[in-house]
């Protein structure tokens, strides 16, 4: 018997998971950058800043969007006092996010610095406590799903783990992408980092797959039968053309192919125009989105 999809869960929850996911990544990856090279690379930090807080606040407005009444759920966090649920360190952990992140990109736009020096002082403060904060909202992003015992196929730490090297991954991918378009290109050190920026990248692609393989196997040798029949529609039923062309294909092999590459050959990027780190780059934020959408599909409940 075909097994119908999960529709309470709309694609809006889909669009929040994957750019909250990306912009706790970039910010995690763009505070590391800042802290180990100061202000050399301040063009490629203030621009990832400013994009990760409009990622984050449309993430959370599409959250928001998805509850319904959104003016009613923005104001529930002023009763969000239980650390014990997930729920309230989850929507602290956005409200955090946003203001920390906010002051950090303000921190590294001139023209504020201009008028409010001060805040020059704070940057690599505000780096120091968006590392951890970062890391805590691309883990939320699968936690969200993972404490809802009900659905099985979400009712696990492997997707945690899962959406927060997914995060990782697409974060390093938008800063890559900018140093590709718009960073500095002549300097000897910068091809350096970008050297260091590909070979995180292949490592995070590896250990992406591995979570997805992981994630996938335990469910595949579960008890519930609805967990095993869900891991089946992506592997070889309805879903299982996107999920080995895009999330497989696209989101991990091709990726991990052109990072290899421009390892061993990072002349080629230039011989190629910036197209084929672009390709892997674009490739890698299609298979992020799609595996967030795809999972969200299978999430169906135990039924009694």
């Amino acid at each position: 018997m075909e097994i119908v999809l999960q529709t309470n869960w709309g694609w809006l929850i889909g669009v929040y998971l994957f750019l909250g996911g990306l912009a706790a990544g970039a910010l995690f990856v763009v505070s590391i950058l800042n802290l180990s090279t100061g202000d050399r690379f301040k063009n490629t930090i203030r621009f990832r800043a400013w994009a990760a807080v409009v990622a984050l606040i449309l993430g959370v407005l599409s959250l928001l969007l998805e509850v319904g009444v959104p003016l009613r759920a923005m104001i529930l966090t002023s009763s969000f006092v239980n650390f014990n649920s997930w729920m309230a360190v989850g929507a602290w952990l956005l409200i955090l996010g946003i203001l920390c992140s906010g002051l950090y990109a303000l921190s590294n736009t001139d023209w504020i610095i201009t008028r409010f020096g001060f805040l020059s002082k704070w940057r690599s403060i505000l780096a120091m406590i968006l590392i951890p904060l970062s890391l805590g909202i691309a883990l939320y992003t699968g936690v969200l799903l993972s404490v809802l015992w009900a659905r099985p196929v979400w009712n696990t730490w492997f997707l945690p783990t899962l959406f927060t090297l997914s995060a990782l991954s697409t974060g390093l991918a938008l800063i890559c992408a900018y140093f590709i378009l718009r960073g500095p290109k002549t300097e000897k050190s910068v091809a350096h980092v970008k050297r260091l920026l590909e070979i995180t990248a292949s490592i995070l692609v590896v250990f992406e797959g591995a979570a997805l393989g992981g994630y996938l196997g335990s469910m595949s040798a579960s008890d519930i039968e609805v967990a095993s029949r869900s891991a089946e529609v992506l592997t070889s039923g309805s879903l299982s053309l996107p999920f080995w062309i895009i999330i497989v294909g696209l989101g991990l092999c091709l990726p991990l192919l052109v990072s290899l590459v421009l390892v061993i050959r990072g002349d080629l990027a230039q011989k190629t125009w910036n197209i084929l780190p672009m390709v892997g780059i674009l490739s890698c934020m299609a298979g992020g989105f799609t595996l967030r959408i795809l999972v969200l599909l299978i999430g169906l409940p135990i039924y009694s």
